[in-house]
């Protein structure tokens, strides 16, 4: 069903972006090293990671980047795990319930560290050995980054499929522009995801109805995809709202949902950065305009001059956690929402 909450994990529950999924599943064959699948938050990474784990043979690792403190220690006990007992391995929730190395929980508790010797070993008795991390941002990036070159210089039978939902984060974890990264001049496979254009987000909607067997007027669709653009997590809430649960004001109750949720994401965000103020105001002028246009509005709002250097280093942060796009010489916001957000933080 299009409009289930929890992300996909079946090929027929995906839709569109098949071209993706025949670049990821490429990927996979060919045995890249590492592969990267970068795009803002709500554009279905995750299911699509889901979708092509669960057609995987084993082994097969799953790690959920938000619960890992230690990259370094806790990843290869993981890997070690797997290639252990020869079965697929979740630590991390991929169906709704966190599982760790150690049992049911929200973390991960390491006793011992993993041998890479043993690790050598086990793995000359499979094909290859895959690891998904999802949330990748969320890991000490520097440990993450030592982790990631070092397999990938000594281990041909090993690949990393990642994802991530700040992209310049990501970026920075795979090292492009800087020849100090450890992962400076390797061969990494990137495959972005982008939101739906309209015409797809029109047909995602009148799909998932139709699959539920209800009827919902295209002056409806449109309001809706003028709202909530073409991100298809945000597109998925309002058709459960409207078509499972009911709701005459699904719409609505999309928006102010959605707007709370944007609104933790960056107040979460904001909890150790300074001129706060300045942060939150870009958010809200962000509308596609250009450098000088953008500071002209938000020293206006501020109601104070601010120093060119302190703008761009706001502007910087904001498109490397995803918040804001810069699209040509204009910068705009990544997701309509994050305006609403604005106003509630």
């Amino acid at each position: 069903m299009y409009f289930d909450l929890t992300p996909k994990s079946k090929r027929e529950d995906f839709f569109n972006y098949s071209h993706e999924y025949e670049e990821l599943k490429k990927a996979i064959e060919r045995k890249d090293k590492i592969v990267a699948l970068i795009g803002v938050r709500r554009v279905g990474k995750t299911s699509l990671m889901k979708v092509v784990y669960n057609e995987l043979k084993m082994p097969k690792l799953w790690i959920d980047g938000r619960l890992v403190e230690s990259p370094k220690k806790e990843i290869p006990v993981m890997m070690t795990d797997v290639l252990k007992s020869g079965q697929a391995k979740i630590f991390g929730g991929i169906e709704g319930v966190n599982f760790s190395a150690f049992g049911v929980g929200l973390g991960l508790r390491i006793s011992g560290v993993a041998n890479i010797s043993a690790i050598e070993k086990l793995i000359e008795n499979v094909n290859h050995l895959y690891v998904f991390i999802d949330e990748a941002q969320r890991m000490n990036l520097k440990a993450l980054g030592d982790l990631l070159s070092y397999f990938y210089d000594h281990f041909t039978k090993i690949s990393f499929i990642i994802s991530g939902s700040e992209v310049g984060l990501i970026n920075e974890l795979l090292g492009a522009e800087d020849s100090e990264h450890p992962l400076y001049g390797r061969d990494v496979t990137k495959i972005e995801m982008k939101r739906l254009d309209r015409d797809k987000s029109i047909d995602f909607l009148r799909a998932g109805f139709r699959q539920l067997n209800v009827n919902v007027k295209n002056d409806e669709i449109f309001a809706v995809i003028d709202e909530l653009d073409g991100l298809i997590g945000w597109l998925t809430l309002y058709g459960y709202k409207r078509g499972v649960a009911k709701s005459e004001m699904a719409l609505k109750e999309t928006l102010d949902t959605a707007a709370q949720i944007a609104a933790s994401e960056f107040s979460h965000f904001l909890k150790k950065r300074k001129s706060r103020v300045v942060y939150v105001a870009v958010l809200r002028h962000a509308t596609g305009v250009s450098w000088t246009e953008l500071k002209t509005k938000v020293e206006k709002n501020v109601g104070r001059s601010i120093n060119p250097r302190l703008f761009a280093f706001v502007l910087r942060e904001l498109m490397r956690y995803s918040f804001v796009d810069k699209l040509g010489d204009e910068y705009k916001i990544s997701d309509p929402l994050l305006f609403k957000a604005a106003l509630i933080v």
